[in-house]
């Protein structure tokens, strides 16, 4: 309850859920919720809007207190210049929600328009300028969903590279990411996470790595 998170993009989303207290198993039926309406009623100019009902209908109402101080939430915002904010205090729920909806938007898909205003500022997508946002832990285990050796990532932890056979490829990946995948798929996905997990857990015993009580963070 007191690990360190950060991440931007649908990363901030699974840290904020992981702060909040819910399951990731609720977390995948409610992706399975908007998945199915995307695919039926289409996901480009309104993915936006049916993202911020999903959160605010899975989300605690005190959601923004269980991630203040804990939760990292990345933003780029575009003047004078484009740069990379860190947000960890919210207001309310609803200041949480726009921090992800924020985070998370790819100019003109989540809506019609090239960028979204937060607190008075003109932003788009976090992942943009802080693709793997530092934690406030000494120690942080990164977490990525595409496989990083292809991407060019170093220091990546937990990602497909932990199990690389048979895998998606990173156009499939994001593709998905873009068009949801079946829900067969979401839960080979969702499985497939698990077991990348377990092969960095037994990779890297937790007692060679943690070097305070407050243990590692995730990003």
């Amino acid at each position: 309850e007191t690990t360190p998170l950060a991440g931007s993009s649908a990363g901030a989303i699974v840290c904020a859920v992981i702060a909040s207290g819910n399951s990731m198993e609720h977390a995948l039926q409610m992706t399975k919720v908007l998945a199915e309406d995307c695919r039926v009623r289409g996901t480009a100019f309104r993915l936006g809007a049916l993202l911020r009902d999903v959160l605010n209908r899975f989300l605690p109402d005190d959601a923004h207190i269980r991630s203040n101080g804990r939760v990292r939430v990345a933003i780029t915002q575009l003047f004078w210049r484009p740069r990379g904010l860190l947000v960890d205090q919210f207001d309310s729920k609803e200041d949480l929600v726009n921090a992800l909806f924020t985070s998370s938007f790819i100019p003109g898909y989540l809506a019609p328009r090239p960028a979204t205003m937060f607190r008075n500022r003109l932003c788009i997508d976090g992942g943009l300028t802080l693709f793997m946002p530092p934690t406030s832990a000494s120690e942080t285990v990164r977490v990525c969903a595409f496989p990083a050796s292809r991407l060019g990532l170093r220091g990546i932890g937990i990602s497909p590279d932990c199990n690389p056979e048979n895998r998606a490829t990173p156009r499939q990946l994001f593709n998905w990411a873009l068009e949801p995948a079946a829900d067969y798929i979401l839960d080979k996905l969702f499985e497939l996470g698990y077991l990348d997990a377990a092969v960095w857990a037994e990779q890297n015993p937790v007692d060679l790595i943690v070097k305070d009580e407050s243990g590692p963070a995730l990003n």
